[in-house]
């Protein structure tokens, strides 16, 4: 199994969207992924993983400029999505660490997630730790 990890592209459309369709239904057009990704490039990268030229798993990594940090960066990782068919083989755990030593090499500071309660096991194996309370309002 050979994994090829790369950014997000125009090109990604249809495979992209069934991709995070096997996570969670959403809908949006060619054109909205097109602007939207050109959007969301300025201050994140979407990493996607292939696998024989299947996209299998993808995550984001967002960077938030501190000025109260001198200028500083923090990256947040989101939307991580494996393909049901290929969880359990420790594809999650590479993407993880990518996604880490990209924030590094970004000059991020820190880089943190939030994740559902029964997801902090397998980001604690990632070498994440629990700091502090998450706290939301939900506007949905």
């Amino acid at each position: 199994m050979t994994l090829h990890f790369r950014k997000l592209t125009h090109d990604d459309y249809v495979s992209y969207l069934a991709l995070i369709r096997d996570f969670r239904e959403t809908t949006f057009t060619q054109v909205q992924f097109w602007s939207t990704l050109d959007i969301m490039s300025k201050t994140s990268d979407i990493i996607v993983i292939e696998e024989d030229g299947e996209l299998i798993a993808c995550g984001t990594l967002l960077y938030e400029t501190k000025l109260i940090h001198n200028i500083s960066k923090v990256g947040h990782i989101e939307d991580v999505c494996i393909k049901k068919s290929h969880r359990g083989k420790k594809i999650g755990k590479q993407l993880i660490d990518y996604l880490s030593q990209l924030a590094k090499e970004k000059g991020c500071y820190k880089v943190t997630l939030y994740c559902e309660d029964n997801n902090v096991e397998f980001y604690r194996k990632c070498n994440f730790k629990c700091v502090g309370n998450q706290l939301i309002m939900d506007f949905r």
